[in-house]
């Protein structure tokens, strides 16, 4: 197998999970990713000793399960650890996956597309280290960005998302602004908003990564509050399109009309805020739609009790923007604070 495959099961045994002895380590897999998993439990069996389950799923249902045992005497298992192989694929029949998604409702064409929003499900979390790992087509030019993150090496990544999280949520920040060419927009952070990225801690203290985009920081917006406008890139049912949004008072009011664009924006009205909004260097993303639970500082007993600010939909437009942006912000006192400058952030 292919150098980036057996570089990228390290990463995911070492790095991502952590794995340890006594670690009994379930992968739910697609079958045309079922080498990987192969080769992903083959290199856990030397750090666990412990089975590791391969669960292979074929069109959303479990077909078969594999079972990968190491020399015995073997330890005895201690926790649960889970894995889900997530393959992203390049859509190139625009027209006919907006047929399906549209007229046949079909929610799973909308998760593939990364369009449905992370569930409002409050007690959903598992006390259990769960990592999603993206795997992409051959020849995609996604497996770049991915290997670039191997050779910077997952753990300096992990400390520098670390970092900047302490360090922005200790600033108290109340409103961002984003600067660029083609972008002047201006949004409130949701209050005591926490800046969240894929670094995990189990209330046991177990501590993981659950997936490839962890140094990415996100936060929840306050649904009422963007205006100005931005230039951005987004991929709407399989089609990437350069577009031009428009807000007032917190509501998409004008955009670059697309069928695929319109077409979607109809589903939810919600779909026409922000949600929650992702950066790190030389990315800055609007999510619309559905905001993040993870993001609350405080977690509501029941869904009916979500903060007003909190924007819900079952769906997300994720729009990333033009590249070299200044980022400023304010604290609650009203001091000023520059987070980025020509799209890195400033230290």
């Amino acid at each position: 197998m292919e150098k980036k495959y057996i570089d990228y099961a390290n990463a995911i045994v070492r790095d991502f999970l952590d794995l340890r002895t006594g670690d009994a380590l379930s992968i739910n897999t697609d079958e045309c990713d079922l080498e990987f998993a192969r080769l992903i439990a083959q290199t856990a069996l030397p750090v666990t000793d412990v089975t590791v389950k391969v669960l292979v799923i074929e069109d959303g249902k479990p077909s078969q399960v594999l079972e990968f045992d190491p020399t015995p005497p073997a330890h005895l298992p201690k926790a649960a650890v889970m894995l889900r192989l997530s393959h992203e694929r390049t859509v190139t029949q625009d027209g006919h996956m907006l047929d399906i998604v549209v007229e046949q409702n079909d929610m799973g064409a909308l998760q593939k597309l990364g369009h449905l929003a992370d569930p409002l499900v409050l007690d959903r979390r598992i006390a259990v280290p769960w990592c999603v790992a993206s795997v992409f087509d051959e020849g995609d030019e996604a497996w770049n960005p991915l290997m670039s993150t191997l050779d910077v090496g997952v753990s300096s990544l992990s400390l520098a998302s670390r970092y900047r999280r302490a360090r922005l949520e200790a600033m108290n920040l109340a409103d961002m602004t984003m600067c660029g060419p083609n972008t002047e927009l201006s949004l409130a952070v949701a209050p005591s908003s926490r800046f969240v990225d894929g670094n995990q801690v189990l209330n046991s203290g177990r501590e993981f990564i659950s997936g490839i985009d962890f140094d990415r920081l996100s936060f929840n917006v306050d649904r009422s509050s963007a205006t100005g406008h931005a230039h951005g890139t987004v991929t709407v049912l399989g089609k990437s399109q350069d577009v031009d949004l428009v807000f007032e008072d917190g509501r998409l009011v004008d955009w670059t009309h697309t069928p695929q664009m319109d077409r979607i924006l109809d589903f939810d009205e919600n779909l026409k805020r922000i949600g929650y909004v992702s950066f790190r260097d030389n990315e800055v993303i609007l999510n619309l739609g559905g905001a993040l639970v993870e993001a609350l500082s405080v977690l509501p007993p029941t869904e009916e009790m979500l903060p007003d600010f909190f924007n819900t939909s079952l769906y997300r437009i994720s729009c990333t923007l033009e590249k070299g942006l200044d980022v400023l912000c304010r604290d609650s006192n009203g001091i000023p604070h520059e987070v980025m400058k020509n799209g890195l952030f400033v230290e």
